[in-house]
């Protein structure tokens, strides 16, 4: 098997095991159910990856990868604008990005709150997001005031990280159980987040 091919299968596991993974859960997904839906045998997928638990921890690290990417391109903004106008064309390019990553990101989710899942893949994407607007010493900084630096990670995490990630996440449900036009949700949701979060 060639790179070429063994990237190309590669990305093909991933993809099957995101939309099972979003579909019927991790726990509920099995290797043979992957295998079946890329069309390739088990071997295969062992080959490529340990186990079932490696897949997911790829996934995680892909989503984690590709936000990095992403939040290290800036938007391209009219310098006429005000900060808060660039900021909310930022917050609103984050959350269209995200919403194209939602499947993976509701399993991450789903996964964080299980008590036994030692890899806190949600913590870490929040904390490159976090980190990204700048303004906290990372985590293994010394001679850091920790009592400020918990006190920014509060506000930044319950009330700008975990409300966008919600959004995305809810979005599609919320907007067909309300009747309300998805583009509409979003402006809402950007006026409520500019009075609450951005306005801290």
């Amino acid at each position: 098997m060639s790179r070429t091919d063994g990237e190309k299968t590669k990305k093909t596991i991933l993809r099957v095991a995101e939309r099972l993974f979003s579909k019927t859960g991790f726990q509920g997904t099995s290797v043979a159910e992957i295998a079946r839906e890329a069309n390739v045998n088990k071997a295969l997928i062992y080959y490529h990856f340990k186990d079932k638990n490696d897949i997911i921890i790829s996934l995680f690290r892909n989503i984690i990868e590709e936000l990095e990417q992403h939040l290290d391109r800036s938007v391209e903004t009219d310098d006429s604008l005000s900060g808060a106008e660039k900021a909310r064309l930022q917050i609103e390019a984050e959350l269209r990005y995200l919403a194209g990553r939602k499947r993976i990101i509701a399993v991450m989710l789903m996964e964080t709150l299980k008590s036994a899942n030692a890899d806190d893949f949600l913590f870490q994407c929040s904390e490159i997001v976090i980190q990204h607007e700048g303004g906290y010493p990372s985590k293994g900084t010394k001679n850091i005031d920790n009592t400020n630096r918990h006190r920014y990670l509060s506000n930044e995490f319950f009330t700008g990280f975990i409300p966008m990630i919600s959004f995305v996440v809810f979005q599609d449900k919320w907007c067909k159980y309300f009747e309300c036009d998805p583009e509409k949700a979003l402006g809402y949701f950007l006026e409520a987040f500019e009075r609450s979060h951005l306005a801290k």
